[in-house]
This record gives C-alpha cells, structure tokens and sequence, in this order.
C-alpha cells in the first residue's frame, strides 16, 4: 500500500474524503489560508506544516503521528542531537512525541548472584513483552532538563567531557545554603545566561547572588543576581559519560574560547519565531556557514536533501515571520540549534491546540509496530509501576525514564546493536576502583575491546577501564594493564584497593572495556 493509499484509508476512518476535508479546512481556516488542504493533495503528497496541522484538526489524530504516515519519526530524529558537535553547553529535547509507540521492556528474574556484586545486567532483568511509551512515562515521578556539555564550557571542564549528558533538577534551582563551602565540593548546576548555558559549581553568597567557578580558570569567577543577570535552571544530579564518544558532523573550526556572559535580563523570552531562531542560533554558538555545514551532515544521515539548508536560507529564516515551507527543515533548526519541534511551532504562531489528540490505530501505519501486549502490563502480569528487586529500586531512585535517549544508545555507547547483554550491574559494590565509578550503578562494556594497554616502567598511562572476570566468578571494575604474564588491576589515590595483581588468563581475565557510565553526583 503506498502512501497516498494509505492517507485515503486514514480518512476513510473517520467518514472523510480528500474532497470533505478539502472543503472543511476552507470552512474553518479560510479558503485563502496557508491551512487549506488542496483537492490534489494525492498528487504530490508533501503537505506543509500548516496542512499537516488542518489535517490533524479535521481527523482529530496527532500531529506526530499524521507526521509518522508521512515518514518523519520525529522521537528517531532527534537522536541526531547528540551527534552534533557543540561549542556551548546545550539543553536537549527530551519530549517523547509518540506516546503509543511500542518500547522493548525488562521484568525481574531469579538473580543468579547477589545484588550486592558486580554482575552482568541480565542477571537480575530478563526481558518482557513491549510496553507503550505512555505507560513507562506515567512511571516517572517528575520531569528533569537534560544538557549536551559543550566543547568549550570553561565551567564544567575538566570535571565532565564535552559530550556528557547531564541531568538538572529543577526543584533544586535556588535555594541550597549560603556560605563558604569548599568550592572543591559545591554542587554543579545548570546555569543560563545571555549567550547560552554553562554547567558549573556554583555557591550561592546570599538570597540574590551566586558565584561561578572555573576550576582551570579562576580569573573567568563571575558573580550573577539571581533572575536579573543568570537564571539557575537546576542542580545537576546525575551523568551519562561517553567515554567513547566519536562525533561524525564537521567539528567547530573556531580556535576555543569562553562564551560571553555579560549581563541581561535572561527572564525575557522570544517574541516571534525568527526572534527564537536568531537567539537560539547565537547562544549554540554557530555563524550561518557551520550551520548550513551541519545541516548537510542531517541531510546526508537521513537521506533526505530537504534537511539540508544554505547559509542564505537560515539568514532568511530570521528575518522572515512565517515558518519554513517543508516540515524536514524545520525539524533541521530544531535540531541545530537545540529547539523544542512543538517550541518552534508555537513561536511561529501556530495553533497546536488545534491539533489531534487521539492515536492513530496501529493497522493504519504502514510499518506495524511490534507489538506483544496491551501496553500497561509487563511479564506475568505485573503493573509496570508494581516493578520489585533491582528495576523497582532504579524506577524509585531515578524517578524518570529518560525515554527520549532510547534511539541514541548506539550513540552513547559506542556499540552497534546495543542490548541488555552489554551492560553491568555496579551499583551493589562498596568497591569502587576508579573515582568515576563512585555512585555510578550501570556501566555499558565492549565485550569485543579484551586487550588493556601493556603496562610502561610502573605508569599507568591508559585511563581506560576493563571489567575483569575473577576465576572464583566474581567480578571487578577498574583500569588495568598487562605485564608479562600479569593483569594489573590498579586503584585511585584515597580508594579503597592500591593495586591487584593477577595471573592473565588464570586468575583472572578482561570481559570488555567499559564504553559509557551513568552515575549519579554526589
């Protein structure tokens, strides 16, 4: 079935033709208006915007999925923000637009081991018929803002790598007690300014301001008032650590620099679609020429040649008052810029509460989801919010399920086909031998990279981490390399563990290394 047969069918759902609703989106937008669907929609089917939106109106579906018929999965393309390099700290869209989507799911298993060792994941999950995204999302207790840490964020290197993921809590913005903490332990948070967002210690002097640090810079120490010059967004409570992280768009080609912060009221918000455009475009840091260059690397991953846009089309963009034509580039500014897809829609002034509100059936998609249950129960009947053992205590200690992260884990972790299989368990041991791994419960492993570095006259150089396999089949986590013979397992001043030392192959021998950490910040 092709997709002008399809849309047909779509319509026939709800006892409409092309011609009905043809008619009606005359009766209720204007004939003259962008809105009207042409008769001869069949012809070429590349509807704007602003049909697709008429379209969802008169069919009552969602947006997102009468954008899904038309083969733009937006929750698919947004994994693309990852893969761009960013100069400046920048927050990530973490809207799931397909709430009925089909999402793979784990249920409990008889462990095999203690949860309070290093294990493979598997050992405590097994996995479950699919759930729907709404009733995982309905699991989370509240939502958190999510940022890319850039490349040239002064504040919050070395402590994090450009490509981290943070996690702010808003209900933390303000409000953590004044005084002299030791700079070395304040807590991060997430700070906007004029220019952009940084991710930074900060320590707050009194009720209306707080101090910046910048532990490779002191002299670049600022001092905001709160809500006058910076707004804190959140304190950062967790990370997710690439520590494999290839970028394959163009890199910045700017010499590194820290980002302006002078003073602004950054309470005042845009007024128009391109006032949006322009000031996101300058606080990701990119001239129109790096844009249009990112822009062809969208282009090039989806297939598409409508995602690319010129340096003068983005120009263009900010200057005139409507939104572009073909929704591809839309979604194009979304993602270089860091924009909400709805955000943008609303700041060029289109009605969305027009839009749909009920899914579409699932036969009606071209692609049928996979499907293995109705959606709100996983294995044996449990309630996905009922979850005991080791998930139920990660859905309560984490709050949310960052679902929005779903299609960028072979990204994140640097393994192609990514599984439950690749990821270890750490959260139950009390030994920790390397800093990172403090408070971190999951590790993602490359079970194919087996080989550490050889060990050079006592130094050890690699900052790489291996998860090892004991003969007595326990497990360890840390940074090791090979001396003749030797796995050297090698501690962190302070740690709990100086250095171990077992025979390779024998005692002891590498599973994988370790490719991403997700931890939470003391």
């Amino acid at each position: 079935m092709d997709r002008a047969l399809q849309v047909r069918k779509i319509l026939s759902t709800r006892g409409l033709t092309l011609n009905a609703v043809s008619r009606q989106s005359a009766q209720v937008f204007g004939r003259l208006s962008k809105f009207c669907v042409p008769h001869n929609l069949y012809g070429k089917l590349k509807p704007t915007i602003h049909q697709i939106l008429a379209l969802s109106h008169l069919t009552n579906y969602r947006l997102s999925d009468w954008l899904k018929v038309l083969g733009i999965h937006l929750d698919t393309v947004s994994r693309l923000q990852l893969r761009i390099p960013r100069r400046r700290t920048t927050l990530l869209d973490s809207t799931v637009y397909d709430t009925s989507t089909w999402i793979p799911w784990f249920t409990e298993r008889t462990p095999e081991r203690s949860a309070t060792s290093i294990a493979p994941l598997g050992s405590f999950l097994q996995t479950a018929p699919a759930a729907r995204a709404a009733d995982l999302l309905a699991v989370s207790k509240r939502r958190f803002r999510y940022a890319l840490i850039g490349q040239q964020d002064a504040y919050a290197l070395p402590y994090f790598l450009p490509g981290s993921i943070i996690r702010a809590d808003p209900r933390q913005a303000q409000g953590w007690p004044t005084g002299d903490r030791n700079r070395g332990q304040a807590p991060f948070f997430l700070v906007e300014y004029p220019s952009g967002l940084t991710c930074s210690r900060i320590t707050f002097l009194d009720e209306e301001r707080f101090l910046l640090h910048c532990p490779d810079q002191p002299c670049l120490e600022r001092v905001f008032r709160v809500e006058k010059d910076a707004q804190v967004l959140g304190m950062v409570d967790a990370e997710v650590r690439p520590l494999l992280f290839h970028r394959t768009a163009q890199p910045v080609s700017r010499p590194a620099r820290v980002c302006d912060l002078r003073a602004a009221d950054p309470r005042a918000h845009p007024t128009s679609g391109k006032d949006l455009l322009r000031r996101s475009r300058v606080r990701a840091g990119f001239t129109f020429r790096e844009a249009s260059s990112v822009s062809r690397f969208i282009a090039k991953t989806l297939g598409q040649e409508l995602y690319f846009a010129a340096a003068s089309t983005l120009s263009d963009y900010e200057v005139l008052s409507a939104p572009p034509r073909h929704i591809e580039k839309a979604i194009t500014l979304c993602l270089v810029y860091g924009i909400g897809f709805y955000d943008l829609l609303r700041a060029f002034g289109l009605p969305l509460e027009k839009a749909g509100r009920e899914p579409m059936p699932d036969e009606l998609f071209l692609e049928q989801p996979r499907t293995g249950n109705d959606g709100s129960r996983v294995a044996e009947g449990v309630p996905i919010g009922e979850s005991r053992g080791l998930l139920g205590t990660l859905l309560n200690q984490w709050e949310e399920v960052p679902l929005f992260l779903r299609s960028s884990l072979d990204e994140i972790t640097g393994l192609k086909g990514f599984s439950l299989s690749d990821v270890f368990w750490l959260g139950g041991s009390e030994t920790k031998l390397h800093p990172l791994l403090v408070n971190a419960p999951l590790v993602a492993v490359n079970r194919k990279a087996r080989k550490p570095s050889p060990s050079v006259e006592g130094v050890v150089c690699n900052e790489s981490l291996y998860v090892i396999l004991k003969r007595d089949g326990g497990y360890l986590c840390g940074r090791c390399t090979l001396d003749p013979g030797k796995l050297v397992v090698h501690g962190y001043p302070g740690g709990p563990v100086d250095t171990l030392e077992f025979r390779d192959g024998i005692d002891a021998e590498v599973v994988g290394q370790v490719t991403a950490i997700l931890r939470r910040l003391p």
